[in-house]
């Protein structure tokens, strides 16, 4: 009887040991803006003036984080939907569409790195080009 409860006793912790190392290290943090989770090829980075970054689950909840704190902000990263390339919101091709990317907040902008890219989804989708989202005017 010793040894059973010894064996469980060893599993419980293994389990509870990989469940929060699970939660520490490999689970993606939530979006900054509304909690929700973050899917790679949606996701923004807003990388603040100390260094820190930010993480969104879309370029919606992105904009309206930024909208209030564009001052702590030093530059924006987004990612190409075709490729899955980070690259800086000053150079990407933004493209507002029918294609909804976030049921909950409605998102329907769209990053690109290539212009012909941005130009068939906006043509698929219904779509048309957009300015960049994250301009700071200073």
């Amino acid at each position: 009887m010793t040894k059973k409860f010894l064996i469980a006793l060893i599993i419980i912790i293994v389990v509870a040991f990989i469940g929060v190392a699970y939660q520490k290290f490999v689970r993606s943090p939530p979006c900054a803006f509304d909690g929700s989770a973050v899917t790679p090829i949606y996701e923004v980075e807003i990388v603040l003036k100390d260094r820190s970054v930010k993480k969104f689950c879309s370029i919606y909840c992105a904009v309206q984080w930024f909208k209030n704190n564009h001052h702590l902000i030093d530059h924006v990263i987004v990612t190409d939907e075709i490729r899955g390339n980070k690259i800086d919101s000053y150079m990407a091709y933004f493209v507002e569409s029918g294609l909804v990317t976030d049921e909950t907040n409605d998102n329907r902008i769209h990053a690109f790195q290539q212009r012909q890219d941005a130009l068939t989804h906006a043509e698929k989708f219904h779509g048309v080009m957009a300015d960049d989202p994250f301009t700071m005017d200073e």
